[in-house]
C-alpha cells in the first residue's frame, strides 16, 4: 500500500512539474507570437501608408495631365477661333 501511495505521489509530483515546464513553454511561446503579430501589424501598416502615398501622387500625375489637356485643347480651340475670326474679317 506504501509502495502505491508513494508511485501515485512521485507521478503527481511528476505530473506538476512537467505541468510547470510546459506553462512556462508556453507563456514563452505566446510572448513570441504577440511580437511576431506586432511586426507584422507595423508591416502592414508601413505597406498602407506607402500604397496610399503612391495612390495620392498617380491621382496628383493625373490631375496635372488633364490640366495640361485642358490647357492645350483650349490653345488650340482659341487658335482655332482666331483663325475662323481673321478669315470672317477678310471676307466681310
Amino acid at each position: 500500500m506504501e509502495q502505491i501511495l508513494a508511485f501515485v505521489l512521485g507521478a503527481g509530483a511528476g505530473l506538476i512539474i512537467w505541468g510547470v515546464v510546459v506553462a512556462f513553454r508556453t507563456s514563452k511561446l505566446a510572448k513570441q507570437n504577440e511580437q511576431s503579430i506586432r511586426n507584422v501589424e507595423e508591416w502592414i501598416s508601413r505597406n498602407d501608408e506607402m500604397v496610399n502615398r503612391r495612390i495620392d501622387q498617380e491621382i496628383d500625375r493625373v490631375n496635372q495631365i488633364k490640366e495640361n489637356l485642358y490647357a492645350y485643347s483650349d490653345s488650340r480651340v482659341d487658335k482655332l477661333q482666331s483663325k475662323i475670326t481673321t478669315k470672317e474679317i477678310l471676307k466681310g
